[in-house]
C-alpha cells in the first residue's frame, strides 16, 4: 500500500484507466481503514474520558472523607472532659461535633477574664442536645453565625441546620433581637 501525501497534487493525467481504477481502489481501502481507526480512537477517547470522570468522582469522595475524618480528629482534640460530661452528650454524633467545633466562634477570650477556651462550645452542645431530645432522628448538618451582641466577651447567636430521617431540611435560630 502506498499513501499519497495530502500536500502534493499528484498528476494522474498520464495514467491508464486500469491504473486509475487501481489507485481509486487503493485510496478507497485506505479511507475505509483510516475511518475505522478513527472510530476506534474516538471510542477509546470516550472510554478514557468516562474513566477519568469516574476517577475524579472517586478522588473527590476520598478527599471529602479524608477531610471529614480530619475534622472529627480535630473535634476530639477540642472536646474536653467538661463537655463530655454534659447530660445528653452521647446524643451528639462525631459528625455533629465536627460541625460544631469547625463553625463555632473560636476566639480565645481567656485573657479577658475567667472564660473557657471555647466560649460557645458548651452552649451550642446544649442547644443541639435539647433539639435532639425533642427530635431524636434529626441530625445537625450546618451551623452558621447569625449575629452577636457587642460585649466582651461577645454573645454569638447561631443558625442551626438540621436534616430529618426523610431528608427534609430545617433552619432554626439566627439573630435574636431584645427590646427594652
Amino acid at each position: 500500500m502506498s499513501f499519497f501525501c495530502e500536500a502534493t497534487n499528484p498528476d494522474f493525467s498520464g495514467k491508464t484507466s486500469e491504473e486509475l481504477d487501481s489507485i481509486k481502489k487503493e485510496l478507497t481501502e485506505q479511507k475505509t481503514n483510516v475511518s475505522s481507526e478513527r472510530r476506534k480512537a474516538i471510542q477509546i477517547a470516550h472510554v478514557c474520558d468516562r474513566q477519568l470522570r469516574n476517577i475524579d468522582k472517586d478522588l473527590a469522595i476520598i478527599l471529602k472523607e479524608t477531610k471529614r475524618r480530619e475534622d472529627i480528629e480535630e473535634a476530639k482534640n477540642i472536646i474536653n472532659e467538661d463537655i463530655k460530661n454534659i447530660e445528653g452528650f452521647a446524643l451528639l454524633s462525631e459528625d455533629e461535633l465536627s460541625i460544631i467545633t469547625r463553625k463555632m466562634e473560636r476566639t480565645d477570650y481567656r485573657k479577658h477574664g475567667n472564660y473557657p477556651r471555647y466560649l460557645d462550645l458548651e452552649r451550642i452542645c446544649n442547644e443541639v442536645i435539647a433539639m435532639k431530645k425533642h427530635y431524636p432522628k434529626w441530625s445537625l448538618i450546618n451551623l452558621e453565625r447569625g449575629g452577636q451582641y457587642d460585649t466582651l466577651p461577645p454573645h454569638t447567636f447561631y443558625k442551626y441546620g438540621y436534616k430529618d430521617e426523610e431528608g427534609c431540611y430545617f433552619d432554626i435560630g439566627g439573630i435574636k433581637v431584645i427590646r427594652n
